[in-house]
């Protein structure tokens, strides 16, 4: 692993701290400027400029450092975001192979407790704890059951002549 500061694809600790991050909406990111294919250039002539050529250019020395504070929260997230992403990847990944296994553990659930109940002659007072698992478990089932009744009575319909 490497330094949570610094983090690498695959790595699971990162310190963002030294980031100040911003939380906007939609509609503002609609509106703000975007930067182009060169930036880096434009921003590299100005923060290494000279404070004469500054002086000459009437270029505030407050206004050069906030561009190069800008610019380098632009560098470290450019350097976290690999690292961000590939986490955000396998977050998602790891949320699909688990819920994988939970429905591969509910449906065996269900067929144990369907067994037993269908073996015990209290089987409802088995089933009845359950009835919320067994609704979910269900639910795909009934819902094609009713899309097939569905298409076969449009199929049954006489159609009405259109004129």
């Amino acid at each position: 692993m490497s330094d949570p500061k610094h983090p690498k694809p695959n790595d699971q600790v990162f310190d963002l701290s030294d980031l100040i991050l911003v939380d906007i909406t939609p509609d503002h990111i609609s509106r703000l400027s975007k930067l182009r294919d060169g930036y880096h250039v434009a921003v590299e002539t100005i923060v290494t400029a000279s404070s004469l050529a500054l002086q000459r250019a009437a270029l505030h020395p407050g206004e050069v450092q906030a561009l190069a504070a800008s610019w380098a929260d632009v560098q470290r997230i450019d350097e976290v975001v690999p690292a961000v992403e590939k986490l955000l990847e396998l977050l998602h990944e790891t949320r699909l192979v688990r819920g994988h296994e939970i429905a591969m553990r509910l449906g065996e659930m269900v067929q144990q407790i369907r067994r037993r109940a269908d073996r015990s002659p209290d089987g409802a007072e088995i089933l009845a704890p359950f009835e919320k698992l067994l609704a979910y478990q269900s639910a795909p089932a009934l819902k094609a059951v009713a899309t097939r009744e569905k298409a076969r009575a449009n199929e049954e319909a006489p159609s009405e002549p259109t004129g």
